[in-house]
């Protein structure tokens, strides 16, 4: 994992970028300051100098005696101790005068001759690898008749500058350097006061009111800006909590809503399993009447046949065949009402409570179908079931007929068009920890568009036809919080839906 790096605060910015520019112009200074004073030292090596070369260039002029140059030589080293080394040299670099008489008559290597032009003087420093303390080369042209004849060399001791310039800027940089720290402690004592610790209170305000806590107004002193931002932050708080409220009504009103469209879609689920269920006895029940009314007027035939005394053997053996078929046929329809009516009031009860027991799947689903027998008698559709008969679930019962039957019901109003023919096809499948359900029809199928959105609530395609958009939520809603499972849907423009609904086996709890 990549170790995130702590960012510089404001305050610590603002104080880095003060004291860089502080720094850097105290750095300027002192590099300005370095070189007026290496200009000023410089100025005053040539004044020295001039003076000197004037008193040789006079008395050279005057008696052209090498002997009265080496005396100046010699007097102004007893009178100057910082001058190291004089010499006067021609054009070719042979010496002609030196302070060290050894030098005198010999020849100075080409690159050390240096002949200044005019009235210029040259000032160059000895590396420290031919001197074992600081010295400076001071070069001044040797006139005659007013032409330059050779140089005057002086080597002079400049122990003294050098110090003086490493004092200077000690000294400078001492001073920088604390008036650095002082502008900086300041300013961080200023920020502290004026920016960081109004905008610490506003940021613990914010996560006041992030968290809902009740939030006094803030009152800032420290500058104009910051009792700007305070008030526009106390004006945003007061808009939040009036937001909050209308969201809040506005949220409960669409719960309110929410809430009875969805137990209008139950209310509608369960009109429908009513109809159905009606319909469905109004078979065996009819048939049982017709039966019943088929045997009062054989038994009153009978009962004339009798009184007259007319009957023979063979009209009692007919009519109690008759009897016996006939009462066969009103049993076997009484019971299939009775079964009926009784799966009729169990899914009603079980999708108008909430209770879980253990059902066995197949004969459960068998009545979710029944009920929309009338629905589908309507259609060229086909609803098929695969299931082990002896497989059976301990869950909530109203929440698997809810889920069964509103995808059969959007099957029926979106797969299809009137009078197509098509199959729907019901599997479930015993895993080790879980059951699975897949629902499928051979319909349209469903664009990637509305594909996204399937379990979305509201979105439906068939809005101008009535249709709510709560079927699907109400089966995601089912699956997930009532029975703790997983829903997914697949399905191709053409080629029909598949939902695929996993649900976690539970066992029933001892009492």
């Amino acid at each position: 994992m990549p170790i995130r790096q702590k960012k510089l605060s404001l305050q610590g910015r603002i104080i880095l970028l003060v004291t860089t520019v502080t720094v850097g112009m105290l750095s300027t200074m002192m590099v300005f300051d370095t070189i007026s004073l290496n200009q000023s030292i410089r100025e005053a090596y040539v004044s020295q100098i001039s003076g000197m070369t004037i008193a040789i260039n006079g008395r050279y002029e005057e008696s052209r005696s090498i002997n009265d140059v080496q005396q100046i030589f010699d007097y102004i080293q007893y009178k100057n101790s910082r001058v190291l080394d004089m010499k006067l040299y021609d054009s070719s670099g042979t010496i002609l005068a030196a302070s060290n008489r050894k030098e005198i008559a010999t020849k100075l290597d080409p690159w050390l001759v240096m002949i200044p032009k005019g009235d210029q003087t040259v000032v160059d420093r000895v590396p420290l690898a031919e001197s074992d303390k600081p010295v400076v080369r001071l070069t001044a042209p040797l006139q005659e008749d007013g032409k330059v004849v050779g140089a005057v060399e002086v080597i002079f001791d400049s122990s003294e500058e050098e110090q003086l310039l490493e004092r200077r800027s000690r000294l400078i940089l001492i001073v920088g350097i604390s008036i650095a720290i002082i502008l900086s402690t300041l300013l961080w004592l200023i920020l502290r006061v004026i920016v960081i610790r109004p905008l610490s209170r506003l940021r613990e305000a914010a996560v006041i009111v992030k968290q809902g806590g009740d939030l006094p107004k803030l009152h800032f002193k420290a500058s104009p800006e910051i009792a700007e931002v305070s008030e526009a932050f106390n004006d945003m708080v007061s808009n939040l909590d009036e937001r909050y409220q209308e969201l809040q009504q506005a949220l409960d009103t669409l719960q309110l809503t929410q809430d009875q469209l969805v137990q209008s879609e139950k209310m509608g689920a369960l009109g429908s399993l009513v109809a159905g269920v009606s319909h469905e006895i109004n078979t065996p029940i009819g048939i049982g009447v017709t039966a019943i009314s088929f045997m009062d007027q054989k038994t009153r035939q009978f009962q004339a046949l009798y009184e007259s005394g007319k009957m023979k053997k063979s009209d009692l053996e007919q009519f109690m065949q008759i009897s016996l078929e006939t009462n066969a046929m009103v049993q076997s329809n009484l019971e299939r009402a009775s079964s009926l009516v009784r799966n009729f009031k169990q899914i009603s009860v079980d999708q108008s409570t909430e209770m879980k027991r253990n059902i066995p799947i197949k004969e459960y689903l068998d009545g979710i179908i029944a009920s929309l027998k009338p629905a589908l008698k309507k259609t060229r559709l086909r609803l098929d079931v695969a299931c082990n008969e002896h497989l059976k679930l301990y869950t909530y019962p109203g929440a698997l007929s809810q889920i069964i039957t509103n995808l059969v019901m959007n099957s029926l109003n979106h797969a299809y068009e009137s009078d197509e023919e098509g199959n729907l096809f019901i599997q479930v499948f015993e895993q080790p920890e879980q059951i699975l359900i897949a629902y499928s029809d051979d319909g349209k199928g469903m664009t990637e568009d509305v594909l996204d959105h399937i379990f979305d609530p509201f979105f439906t395609t068939s809005r101008g036809q009535g249709g709510t958009g709560l079927g699907m939520n109400i089966v995601y809603n089912l699956v997930t919080q009532s029975l703790n499972g997983s829903i997914q849907c697949s399905s191709q423009l053409g080629q029909g839906s598949l939902f695929t609904i996993t649900i976690p086996k539970e066992e029933e709890a001892d009492l």
